[in-house]
């Protein structure tokens, strides 16, 4: 559930900002936070590839997030759905047939959704790196480092396409020197996603685990 919930937090991370900022990086993310500061909700499809820093060994996904103010998201994949109404969380695991039920556990040093929307201040310092071009798009780049030595992530890169002030690319490396690129395929923003996409329904086959 963390591993999941810490890659979709990631794919959002368009917003984060930090108090000491480089005046190109600094100006960059306040345009974007104003962009997101009447984000309702959003819906982005996404391709995520990991390179495990022990193995090399390399893996990737596809993915889609639904998410809206009021902590609310759903991620789905190949193999995993994860959903949450900032009351509940469901993890379904397709391989085992079963999903696994808990109380939303509030966590000041993680990062949901529903943060990260209303904007999260002096986590990061933020670099602007220059430019970059993904297809025959020009991008800019952004680098996030967190000030919280104790944090999972050792650094962050953002690729924003300054025309729509949307991210295109976004790349992790974690402690464990696992390399996490996540390309976005499309977004859509306030197009009025349902409550009830925030509630998991189990089928009938289903082996649930409610430990609530």
């Amino acid at each position: 559930m963390r591993r999941a919930a810490r890659g979709i937090t990631v794919v959002l991370m368009i917003l984060l900002a930090g108090r000491a900022l480089s005046e190109g990086a600094g100006e960059m993310l306040e345009k974007l936070q104003r962009k997101f500061d009447s984000l309702q909700d959003a819906s982005v499809s996404f391709t995520k590839h990991v390179v495990f820093g022990v193995t090399k060994s390399e893996q990737d996904f596809t993915g889609t997030l639904f998410v809206k103010k009021g902590n609310k998201y759903r991620i789905e994949s190949e193999d995993q759905t994860v959903v949450t109404d900032g009351i509940s969380v469901w993890t379904f695991s397709r391989a085992n047939n079963q999903v696994f039920i808990d109380h939303y556990k509030e966590d000041p040093k993680s990062f949901s959704p529903d943060k990260i929307l209303v904007n999260i201040p002096g986590r990061y310092s933020a670099t602007l790196l220059g430019k970059e071009t993904i297809g025959r798009l020009e991008t800019s780049v952004l680098k996030l480092v967190p000030r919280e030595e104790k944090s999972n992530i050792r650094w962050m890169k953002l690729w924003v396409d300054r025309d729509e002030w949307l991210m295109k690319r976004i790349q992790v490396l974690d402690i464990g020197d696992n390399l996490t690129t996540y390309e976005i395929v499309s977004v859509k923003l306030n197009a009025g996603i349902p409550d009830s996409e925030f509630v998991f329904k189990a089928p009938a086959d289903v082996e649930v685990i409610d430990v609530r």
